[in-house]
């Protein structure tokens, strides 16, 4: 009696259980990544048993104190039951006893040599092994709440060659991201330029813990723009929803019958010194924090360089970088390289040989390079190298006409004739009198100022939080055959109020400037500058300052999340003893509870020299 009990109750729940007892599973496998066992859950469509079919496959990826057992595994398991995919959730937790996953964080959270990023390539093989899975990146798809938000975006962006969708729901909005002993500041408002080609969703609370910061990253996707990208306001907090969720597998599920093509141009910024983009091998030195940037990525060539931040880091002294192309060229035949430095306003020309596959290798060192490859009677490729406002800086005027000149490069095979170039910015306080600019011919490897200026007014105000505050405008460039695109920012002279009560760190500290500390700056010497007691960032154009690293403070907080970041600028040997120097400034101060930034705009000039208090 009590066995068909038994039995009658195994029925009732296969009956009412979402998708049966049997719909999701708790499976683990060997990471050779980790050396141990790793969990996961998985839950399979009813009829994967027997269909014999192949399923596009969802990667969850927990939040702060989860993991792969997720509270919402019942809501997944309907979604499951209701539609033909695959749902893998992960476990983020370095060790079983973390509850903290990703190693990922301020610098104390970051305890691990061992990598997510190539967990993320082991588990995928994994899943796609032992599964019937359907294996391009058209049907894999990440969806991520909180610290697995951002590494929803994270993930995406350094693999999109094999993501074809993500969605951050709430996530962090920024963090450190490597080794112990080298790691990196990625701020997720600076790195759409990683996430084109994939499908995104980012969602946001109303009133969360992140709501504020998020605004931030939200203004980073637009700021980004040319993206397939959708954006939803969830009203409540920061908890992940069944609401949210729900939604998150309808936006998964019409990418996959709307896959994105992989961009026939594209961006990168990577934080680790090797990596594969898009069938590009990189491989580099880089033994500090930074990036390797590589910029309009296209079969006729790249800009390359490395920067200590983003999205303006100086470049990083040291490093080499080699680049190995996809077999894009026909194999074994000579092709033309041309190396255009920016950096030293240098070009050289070598000759090389695809191999046998069609591949084609070069290196370059840290500086800025603009790389053409062709052969001859390839087309032209025009490229944006540099702007200058008002034959000054690189600065627009606030609420004047500034006249914006381009320097372009063409890094193509061939002349290009009859040559017009387009200007737009789609902020909608930017006017510009004159888009359209005829400039005639560009010979081949040839970069020039092209005349006549653009004639721009800017009118649009500071940000009031830390929303990237460059303007950014979309280059439109053809001649009688072909038509390239292109884009830079251009940042804005604010007319805000000046700081009044300036004090300079050049060594007193003992922590931050390095000189003689009297608190005047002078040549050689590294500064920080006070407005009062803030730490400020600053933005300039001067030939006399050669360096600069930056310093991050975590701001206290509710929550501990967004960074202060400060500017340590170092003035160079040679500057003459009066030179002036103008600076765009900001510092911000963060409210407790709601974990929102406030940040506060100036101007001010320095005499090198010169005691500020005179």
């Amino acid at each position: 009696m009590k066995r068909r009990e038994s039995s009658i109750l195994v029925l009732l729940l296969l009956i009412i259980w979402p998708g049966g007892l049997f719909s999701q599973e708790d499976k683990s496998h060997f990471s050779e990544v980790f050396n141990r066992e790793k969990p996961y859950r998985i839950f399979l469509p009813d009829d994967y048993s027997t269909s014999g079919k192949s399923y596009p496959v969802i990667y969850y990826f927990h939040g702060n104190k989860g993991s792969h057992i997720s509270r919402l595994s019942d809501e997944m398991a309907k979604l499951v039951k209701e539609n033909p995919v695959i749902v893998v959730a992960w476990n983020g937790r370095s060790v079983d006893s973390d509850i903290r996953p990703y190693n990922i964080g301020y610098h104390s959270n970051i305890n691990y040599e061992t990598q997510f990023k190539d967990y993320f390539l082991e588990f995928v093989r994994h899943i796609d092994s032992q599964y019937r899975t359907l294996t391009d990146r058209a049907n894999r798809a990440i969806i991520g709440q909180s610290m697995g938000g951002i590494m929803t975006f994270f993930i995406a962006g350094k693999y999109p060659q094999l993501v074809g969708t993500a969605v951050n729901s709430k996530g962090s909005p920024e963090f450190f991201i490597g080794y112990p002993d080298n790691h990196t500041l990625y701020c997720v408002r600076y790195m759409f330029k990683n996430l084109h080609g994939v499908n995104l969703r980012f969602h946001n609370s109303s009133n969360g813990e992140l709501a504020y910061l998020n605004d931030e990253v939200h203004a980073g996707a637009l700021q980004e723009g040319k993206l397939a990208y959708e954006y939803q306001v969830y009203e409540g907090g920061h908890s992940l929803m069944p609401l949210d969720l729900n939604d998150a597998f309808d936006f998964v599920l019409e990418s996959f019958k709307k896959p994105l093509p992989a961009p026939e141009r594209w961006h990168h910024a990577e934080l680790y010194p090797d990596f594969e983009i898009w069938g590009y091998e990189v491989e580099s030195n880089l033994a500090e924090p930074g990036y390797i940037e590589m910029k309009g990525v296209t079969k006729g060539g790249m800009g390359i360089t490395t920067r200590k931040w983003q999205p303006d880091g100086w470049i990083i002294p040291g490093v080499l970088i080699k680049v190995k192309t996809p077999p894009l060229y026909d194999p074994n035949t000579a092709y033309t390289l041309l190396d255009y430095n920016e950096t030293l306003d240098s070009k050289e020309i070598l000759s090389l040989e695809s191999d046998a596959e069609g591949s084609i290798g070069f290196s370059v060192n840290h500086e800025r390079h603009q790389i053409g490859i062709y052969k001859k009677k390839d087309p032209a490729e025009i490229v944006y190298l540099a702007h200058k406002v008002n034959d000054r800086d690189i600065f627009l005027e606030q609420n004047e006409i500034s006249r914006l000149k381009l320097r372009l490069l063409n890094r193509g095979g061939s002349i290009a004739k009859d040559v017009k170039v387009e200007i737009s910015c789609s902020h909608p306080d930017v006017t510009i009198d004159n888009p359209l600019i005829e400039i005639g011919e560009l010979l081949q490897g040839e970069h020039v100022w092209i005349e006549p200026d653009f004639k721009i007014i800017a009118s649009n105000r500071p940000p009031a939080d830390g929303s990237p505050f460059r303007l950014k405008f979309h280059l439109n460039i053809s001649d009688k055959k072909n038509t390239w695109v292109d884009e830079f920012e251009a940042p804005v002279m604010y007319d805000v109020p000046e700081f009044t009560n300036i004090g300079i760190d050049d060594g007193d500290s003992e922590i931050f400037g390095s000189g003689n500390g009297n608190n005047i700056a002078e040549p050689g010497e590294s500064i920080m500058i006070y407005e009062i007691s803030h730490r400020t960032r600053l933005y300039y154009d001067d030939p006399y300052i050669d360096n600069e690293r930056i310093h991050v403070d975590l701001q206290p907080d509710k929550w501990g999340d967004g960074y202060a970041v400060s500017s340590v600028i170092h003035i160079s040997e040679d500057c003459p003893i009066g030179h002036e120097i103008k600076f765009l400034a900001s510092y911000e101060v963060k409210e407790w509870k709601t974990i929102k930034r406030n940040v506060t705009w100036g101007t001010f000039t320095i005499t090198i020299g010169v005691d500020t208090d005179q």
